[in-house]
């Protein structure tokens, strides 16, 4: 059952492109400029796995721009999405420390605030290590041409891993928002505004991963 569509704020759908490999490979190779028709097909196959998540509007808004470097991938598709639910999860970890922080809740807010804050930033490090997991088997993609691919064992243990890690921090953000169901309103509503917009990127990705894994052979 789809979960409830909270408000969502803006900075939580704006997406950053990646066009080469930084640091500790959380960002994919750049691909040739594609032409009209590549640039097409890519829109399409991200348009067809946007379709099958939770909220497909916003899986299309947000993982869209990355279509050229998404290709046909699956892998790179999902470090997409997971690159997108990573950025918005760090926005809304930063807003709940200032509010945290703040010294104007109440007490009972307060707290909830600080839980918060924490289950955020666990989520934060879990989707870290989900976008460069997939980032290596994006890049992965671009070698199996050249007999450089990964074996089918190790590809597995990783994208297990990124579905547990995926499905965690989706678990740290409900029960974020579970945490101030008995929280005045002003406070409560505040709180979904930066919480529930993660919730429903981290659904996405999640879905986005699952669909890939249900694709792969079982051994």
């Amino acid at each position: 059952m789809a979960r409830s569509l909270f408000p969502l704020l803006p900075l939580l759908v704006v997406v950053f492109s990646c066009s080469s490999w930084c640091g500790g490979g959380g960002a994919l190779a750049a691909r040739p400029s594609p032409s009209d028709s590549d640039a097409a097909a890519a829109a399409g196959f991200v348009r067809s796995w946007c379709a099958g998540t939770e909220y497909p509007a916003l899986c299309d808004s947000t993982v869209g721009p990355y279509a050229a470097e998404v290709g046909s991938s699956p892998a790179r598709l999902s470090w997409a999405a997971l690159t997108v639910t990573l950025d918005g999860a760090r926005n809304a970890s930063a807003a709940m420390r200032r509010m945290a922080a703040s010294g104007r809740l109440p007490r009972v807010a307060a707290e909830a605030a600080r839980d918060c804050v924490g289950m955020l930033g666990d989520a934060v490090e879990m989707l870290r290590q989900s976008v460069e997991a997939m980032a290596r088997l994006g890049e992965d993609d671009q070698q199996k041409s050249n007999g450089n691919s990964s074996s089918r064992s190790s590809v597995r243990f990783q994208v297990d891993s990124v579905q547990t890690w995926a499905s965690a921090a989706l678990t740290d953000d409900d029960t974020c928002l579970e945490g101030f169901r008995a929280v005045e309103a002003g406070a409560r509503e505040t709180v979904r505004g930066h919480v529930a917009g993660v919730a429903h990127l981290t659904a996405n990705a999640l879905a986005i991963v699952n669909a890939m894994a249900k694709q792969m052979p079982q051994s």
